[in-house]
């Protein structure tokens, strides 16, 4: 896909009215001549350089970094990040460092949710790898709830949501898409393939999910303050996230993570892209 074609899929996808709603291509070919002007594209395959605010993450090789609804994050090249809206947590007071595995009917709801959420981004682009996807995330943070879909080509989505607000409020934040050149990761790798800080009810989260390898079996961050965020690890994913923006730097620096492996040995690796 093209530059120009690409870009203008996000901003119809991007757009704040509802997802079911007609895009205006009067404004959408406006922004998109905005921001054209304002950016270097370099090439149909390469990064897309962009202007930078020093409290903000800056763009990383081959990825893109997308502010959308107060979110900064970096993701894969060809991955959407979809807008964060309010809900009724938005201080994140019962948000907990390890999380819970949903069941049962709350399961069901939050990944048929995080479905129902993305059919029509880009048009209804992803709409066969979202019925094809696998769920290999479902957790929960408080009444905040997180779900991961997973399938071919290294297609992904993630939500996260707080199931507590009415409908609708319902707050999100996630992303969806296919890295351009995903491989396979070496038994004991792991690979970011969202990694940043954004808002959401004009608090600040900073998230991070993406693939390990098949010996990997758990993943932890630990705070400046010291506390010990365990990530939630299944079918070759993770995902954790906290309230606070400490990640926003970890698109230029990386972010050092407890890592453990299958035969019960441990070790810190550096979580990027």
């Amino acid at each position: 896909m093209k530059s120009d074609q690409r870009i203008d899929t996000l901003l119809r996808s991007m757009d704040a009215a509802e997802q079911g709603s007609r895009p205006d291509p009067v404004r959408a070919k406006a922004d998109l001549d905005r921001i054209l002007s304002a950016h270097q594209v370099i090439g149909s395959n390469s990064t897309m350089q962009i202007s930078h605010d020093p409290r903000k993450p800056r763009t990383h090789r081959r990825r893109r970094a997308i502010a959308l609804a107060g979110l900064t994050a970096a993701v894969t090249a060809g991955f959407v990040i979809m807008p964060a809206l309010s809900g009724g947590d938005p201080a994140f007071a019962t948000w907990t460092a390890a999380p819970g595995t949903l069941t049962g009917s709350e399961r069901d709801d939050a990944v048929s949710d995080c479905r129902n959420s993305k059919q029509n981004v880009g048009g209804g682009m992803y709409s066969a790898d979202l019925s094809a996807a696998e769920v290999a995330i479902a957790e929960r943070r408080g009444v905040w709830v997180t779900v991961v879909l997973s399938g071919r080509d290294g297609f992904e989505a993630t939500c996260t949501t707080d199931a507590s607000a009415a409908w609708f409020r319902k707050g999100m934040i996630g992303s969806i898409g296919k890295p351009t050149n995903a491989t396979a990761l070496p038994a004991r790798g792991i690979a970011a393939t969202q990694l940043g800080t954004g808002t959401i009810a004009d608090e600040p989260i900073s998230i991070a999910s993406g693939r390990v390898g098949t010996d990997v079996t758990g993943l932890s961050y630990t705070t400046a303050d010291k506390v010990s965020v365990v990530a939630t690890v299944s079918k070759g994913q993770f995902a954790f996230w906290l309230p606070g923006n400490e990640l926003q730097n970890a698109v230029d620096q990386g972010v050092p993570v407890h890592v453990t492996y299958s035969d019960g040995s441990s070790e810190t690796q550096l979580l990027n892209f």
